[in-house]
């Protein structure tokens, strides 16, 4: 059995989905009251759970004690079957996903929802082009986070387009998406590596790195040189916000000991960095990939390496 890419097949019984680890952890301050907005007032509002699913209490307009923080232990919207698990430290595979989501995700303009139909919609968007990285890796990363249950959506696909996505709705992922880890409302756009990750020491931002990487950074296609030689090794990463593309250079440099050059631009509107041969072997070693395509891709290419 071979997965197809668009430049050539690659085996299955060579991919890997490599673990994340649970540790390190690090707690997450109280934060509760910044989940609650305005619009709760004319909409839907939150519950706040215990591990039983009994209901502590209702999330208001002021300050929530540690007491009532640290006995919820999930929040419920009004209305909705989801039960999602309220967080309270930041570990490997929460730093994963949020790097994954910073790179191929996307959160619904709820003002604009509204103004077009009416209601607020927290939807939230995520995908890639292979199957196995969504089905395999990002949906179990929200269940088992999350509490969040999703469904594969193949309409891109039967479309001839290649992604595979969920779309699900949850008001609580969204607030915590957006006013703990500081994605913006709608498009992204003026992004940069969330202050809690950032102070949450290396092997945190590395791996929110890592999913970053999974998402957005690229390596040769190995699969295209079956029967021709190589072109020039490398890693790229782009994308359109300056500050955030420095940042990574920064932790790649720091934390992982990568020597990436740039950010260079073509036409002002992307920025991207780059590294080249000398930093392959460290950047498989280092596991800077863990996307079971892109990993495979780097694991072959330093094998054409080879003399």
């Amino acid at each position: 059995m071979f997965t197809e890419t668009s430049y050539g097949k690659i085996p299955n019984n060579e991919l890997i989905l490599a673990k994340i680890p649970d540790n390190p952890t690090i707690a997450l301050p109280n934060y509760l009251d910044k989940l609650y907005d305005d619009i709760d007032k004319e909409t839907t509002y939150l519950d706040l759970l215990d591990e039983d699913y009994s209901k502590l209490g209702k999330l208001k307009n002021k300050k929530v004690s540690n007491d009532l923080y640290f006995e919820t232990a999930y929040l419920k919207v009004r209305g909705s079957a989801h039960r999602i698990k309220l967080i309270k430290s930041i570990n490997p595979k929460i730093a994963y996903l949020l790097g994954y989501f910073y790179g191929d995700g996307g959160l619904k303009d709820v003002k604009r929802s509204k103004k077009n139909s009416g209601k607020y919609d927290h939807k939230l968007i995520v995908g890639d082009e292979f199957k196995i990285q969504i089905e395999k890796r990002i949906m179990p990363l929200f269940l088992e986070i999350f509490n969040l249950k999703s469904t594969l959506r193949l309409e891109r696909i039967e479309k001839g387009e290649r992604l595979y996505y969920i779309n699900p709705t949850c008001k609580v992922i969204y607030r915590i998406f957006t006013k703990i880890f500081e994605l913006n409302e709608g498009p992204k756009k003026d992004i940069k590596i969330p202050k809690i990750i950032q102070d949450s020491g290396p092997s945190i931002r590395k791996w929110f790195v890592r999913g970053f990487f999974d998402a957005d950074g690229d390596t040769r296609a190995s699969e295209l040189y079956v029967n021709r030689k190589p072109s020039s090794p490398r890693i790229k990463v782009r994308i359109k916000e300056r500050k955030f593309i420095e940042q990574l250079k920064i932790i790649l440099d720091k934390d992982f000991g990568l020597g990436f050059t740039g950010p260079y631009t073509d036409d002002g509107n992307q920025w991207y960095i780059q590294t080249g041969k000398k930093d392959l072997l460290k950047a498989y070693n280092e596991k800077l990939f863990i996307h079971p395509i892109k990993s495979w891709r780097l694991k072959k290419y330093l094998q054409l390496m080879e003399p």
